[in-house]
């Protein structure tokens, strides 16, 4: 079985997105690896926040440049991978600063790793898109396995991006404009968890307040109502 090393820096958002991204690759064969060292596939999930968060992501890139050559020289491939923020906001940059890197893939994109990665095998692939798609509706539902093994704590994101454009603040630009998930879309997957073991749900957001969802009946959810309905759950 292939391996897969996934680091996520920053914000709970990235360690819940670091978990999708995981149970995307699962379905491609890959299994989850707490080193580089012997992993097919490294993939730094990045934040963006902070200045000095993008500076540890090229220094990491560093030290897995000479991993990825002393690997290759064992005849052994690796794939790298930049996701998350800083992938959104640098782009081709990240390839031109660093060429090991293979595929640079923002975080309304994740969701298209396996044909990226197909793509990746060709040459070196960049995809920032924002696409108007709703990429949670693509993901695939984690195994209880994997819940399990993630502990009986969990993240949930229901909201993502922000309309607000503060001159300070660079969620607009790497997280898109602010969106919603839809109510039933919430449940399931909060089910899914208690299903599987866990007790303790955390819900976020970049602008989690603002969540907005629509119910089946067509009618708009606040976060409080949101809540009601999922404290609901077995």
């Amino acid at each position: 079985m292939k391996k897969v090393h996934i680091k996520s820096y920053g914000c709970q958002m990235n360690v819940y997105d670091g978990q999708r991204m995981a149970d995307v690759l699962g379905g491609e064969g890959y299994e989850e690896t707490a080193t580089p060292d012997d992993a097919d596939l490294i993939l730094l999930n990045t934040c963006h926040i902070r200045e000095r968060a993008a500076h540890k992501v090229y220094t990491e890139l560093g030290k897995l440049r000479e991993l990825k050559q002393d690997r290759k020289a064992d005849g052994r491939e690796t794939t790298l991978v930049v996701a998350g923020c800083v992938a959104q906001a640098e782009g081709a940059e990240i390839q031109r600063r660093q060429p090991a890197v293979d595929l640079v893939v923002g975080p309304q994109a994740y969701h298209r790793l396996p044909e990226l990665l197909r793509q990746a095998r060709a040459g070196r692939v960049v995809d920032t898109d924002l696409p108007p798609d709703d990429k949670f509706g693509h993901l695939p539902a984690p195994k209880p396995a994997a819940i399990l093994a993630r502990g009986i704590s969990a993240f949930v994101t229901v909201q993502e991006g922000c309309d607000k454009f503060c001159a300070f603040c660079v969620v607009p630009y790497t997280r898109g404009a602010e969106f919603s998930r839809p109510v039933a879309q919430v449940v399931a997957e909060v089910e899914r968890l208690a299903g599987a073991g866990v007790q303790d749900v955390t819900l976020l957001g970049q602008n989690v307040n603002a969540y907005h969802g629509e119910a089946q009946d067509g009618q708009i959810w606040g976060l409080a109502r949101l809540m009601r309905r999922l404290a609901e759950v077995p």
